[in-house]
């Protein structure tokens, strides 16, 4: 818009608009760019590869086992348990290089997750015999089953032949309150 009387625009507000921009230019390009929401797939990627890695880990040590059953038809631990577990973990953990090598997982703390899911199964995988023996009959065979499940605790650690109890059963019964007597008249 003009002046009341001119039929040209006023420039005077355009110029002090373009100056004021230029001024600023280098004050807004120094600013750091601001996200105020975190990125939901960055931090939701760390979590579940961790997870990842740890099963990874526990499916290469039931690999191992299997292999292991197949190869020298032992038992969980073999006639040296020392050698078993030697054996269960160097197989373990060049099965799951391989995977990690595939899918590409890097990063010490993936690696770290993956040993320490071969270390929780080798120590534990009896457990989850004798949790679920049915499905280790049809992995393994009814014998294995078996001497796994007479030869171990459940609810505890193997480690070089002994298994070490973590829980103990409480076999204490409560005693109930006894009822009270009553005393009737008549």
């Amino acid at each position: 818009m003009g002046s009341a009387g001119s039929g040209s625009p006023d420039e005077s507000f355009q110029e002090r608009l373009a100056r004021m921009e230029k001024r600023r230019a280098p004050i807004e390009a120094a600013k750091q760019p601001v996200d105020v929401l975190p990125d939901w797939k960055a931090s939701l990627v760390k979590p579940v590869t961790l997870i990842g890695a740890v099963i990874l880990g526990m499916i290469a040590v039931v690999f191992a086992r299997y292999a292991r059953f197949h190869l020298m038809g032992g038992t969980l631990a073999g006639d040296n348990p020392d050698v078993a577990m030697a054996i269960d973990l160097a197989v373990a953990f060049g099965v799951a290089a391989g995977v990690f090598a595939i899918l590409r997982f890097e990063g010490f703390a993936n690696k770290g997750a993956h040993l320490f899911g071969i270390l929780v199964m080798i120590a534990m995988m009896h457990n989850m015999v004798h949790a679920a023996p049915g499905v280790f009959n049809l992995l393994f065979s009814s014998d294995w089953t078996e001497n796994v499940v007479s030869a171990s605790e459940p609810n505890s650690l193997y480690f070089r032949g002994d298994f070490i109890e973590l829980a103990p059963e409480i076999e204490e019964e409560i005693e109930k309150p006894a009822k009270p007597k009553v005393r009737r008249l008549g």
